[in-house]
């Protein structure tokens, strides 16, 4: 299978009908696997974003990795059975299960539903970048004409999926919840109730708490458009506050996503730093 990056764009307009016609399968495979585990999906699935917050306490539930008992290795099932996101993201699964790539698939789904409801603007697209690089580049994305963002909508489940079975972090019931909002506030008319701007900031942190081996962890999470298009400049900053007084690691876990090792600076000071070296790097 030729990953997103790598299509073209008949391989890519292919690739992105396949996606658009799994979602409505998945979200039927989604509500009898719920039905199955004695939950009422009608109830669940209200379309709220804050139904996003049990649903996705339900999927982490469930998570299991390749080897578990009961679980079924992908790489013993034909990768044309993978759902599409994941066949031509990854040439191999070697976290999740299958049945977690299809939990997380059903959540994908109703994600989106969420998204398109409160974000009417809101269209899918093929992912066209200026940028030659550009990480989501071929990808099936939602967009609006109020920004300029390609929201990827597996990314975040997937990353947050895998962190969680490979015990990097604990992780959080509304962190799908959050992510529905900032991706409904991006693809929306950007008008508060006075009718100013809403500017997603820079970078946001989160502090982890104490990891067993790792020890005072902060998570910085960039801004998904910087992350997506000035990756070079994450990377560095990455490098580059990994040097600084008071920091004893530094792992870049996603594409948007820095876990921070330290035992003596606070998630303001963090933020504060990495919100300007971004705007330094960016302005220059």
């Amino acid at each position: 299978m030729t990953h997103y990056l790598k299509q073209t764009k008949t391989q890519a307009a292919a690739a992105f009908q396949e996606f658009l016609d799994e979602r409505g399968p998945a979200l039927v495979r989604l509500r009898e696997m719920l039905a199955a585990d004695g939950q009422n999906p009608d109830a669940l699935l209200d379309g709220t974003v804050e139904s996003l917050v049990p649903l996705w306490q339900w999927t982490l539930k469930h998570l299991t990795g390749p080897q578990a008992p009961s679980a079924t290795d992908p790489a013993s099932v034909p990768r044309d059975e993978w759902p599409s996101w994941e066949r031509y993201t990854w040439e191999e699964e070697l976290v999740l299960s299958m049945e977690s790539v299809r939990h997380i698939d059903g959540l994908v789904s109703y994600l989106a539903q969420v998204v398109q409801h409160h974000a009417p603007a809101a269209r899918w697209a093929v992912a066209r970048h200026k940028v030659k690089r550009y990480a989501f580049n071929n990808h099936p994305v939602l967009v609006s004409e109020h920004t300029e963002s390609n929201i990827f909508l597996p990314s975040v489940p997937v990353a947050d999926a895998r962190a969680g079975l490979k015990g990097m972090r604990e992780l959080r019931a509304s962190r799908i919840a959050d992510y529905a909002r900032a991706v409904i506030a991006d693809l929306s008319e950007k008008n508060e109730a006075a009718g100013g701007p809403i500017d997603e900031p820079l970078v946001e942190v989160e502090d982890l708490g104490n990891h067993p081996l790792r020890g005072r962890e902060l998570e910085l999470s960039v801004r998904e458009d910087t992350a997506g298009e000035r990756s070079s400049v994450v990377d560095q900053l990455a490098v580059d506050l990994g040097a600084t007084d008071g920091i004893t690691g530094v792992v870049r876990e996603d594409r948007e996503v820095l876990l921070i090792a330290t035992s003596t600076w606070t998630p303001t000071q963090l933020r504060e730093w990495a919100s300007r070296y971004l705007e330094g790097k960016l302005d220059g």
